[in-house]
């Protein structure tokens, strides 16, 4: 699967039962469909949707991105509280989240009860430290398409 911003191959990075597809090169996130909803429930965090499990539609200038499944345009909806984050969907396959779009969208998402904030933290860090940077080796280690 390659990364809808820089085209270049996304590696998988699992933590907790979650699979990540993640760009090491743009630091991207692709998130397959319910692993969101499964990422906010293992952080302690309500990920808000309307009423038919639609996100709100988003205006944006940038072009539409090609979904790394389907290769189709996605749309462009709000995540989290007003103003929101404006990420990428395609509605059969997942959302795609650009660098520090997943750390704003977490930092606005309401605590369930019982949450702990070290949760998030070690999550994103662990998750997100454990991708290698390209440009170690001329490459990430440990490539992987799907």
């Amino acid at each position: 699967m390659d990364c809808p911003v820089c085209r270049k191959p996304l590696i998988v990075a699992e933590r907790e039962g979650i699979e990540l597809d993640v760009c090491p090169w743009c630091h991207g996130l692709w998130f397959d469909a319910g692993e969101l909803e499964l990422l906010a429930e293992k952080l302690g965090r309500s990920l808000p949707v309307h009423d038919d499990g639609v996100f709100p539609p988003a205006a944006a200038t940038e072009k539409p991105r090609r979904c790394p499944r389907c290769d189709r345009a996605m749309e462009k909806v709000q995540l989290g509280q007003t103003p929101g984050v404006i990420v990428d969907r395609c509605l059969g396959h997942g959302v795609w989240f650009d660098h520090g779009e997943l750390g704003s969208l977490v930092g606005q998402l309401p605590v369930t009860q019982g949450s702990h904030h070290e949760a998030v933290t070690t999550f994103m860090g662990e998750t997100i430290g454990a991708v290698p940077s390209p440009d170690k080796a001329g490459g990430p280690a440990g490539e992987v398409e799907r």
